[in-house]
């Protein structure tokens, strides 16, 4: 099983890790609830094997599955 992981500051201004994530496209559905619904800023997301997603890559999966 996959772990992947979401690095982000949230609305209190406290950076934050998510839990365990079972893939990247779960991971990435995960960042776009929190870039959405919680105002959060994104980091990053890790994968396995020091995978390593960059904001600019996570931002533009959120801006083209805005109303998925």
């Amino acid at each position: 099983m996959s772990n992947w992981k979401i690095y982000y500051r949230d609305q209190f201004d406290q950076d934050r890790t998510s839990g365990g994530i079972p893939s990247q496209e779960a991971a990435l559905k995960g960042a776009k609830d929190l870039y959405q619904s919680k105002r959060a800023e994104l980091y990053r997301i890790e994968g396995p094997d020091g995978l390593d997603l960059p904001k600019e890559e996570i931002m533009r999966w959120v801006s083209a599955n805005k109303y998925k």
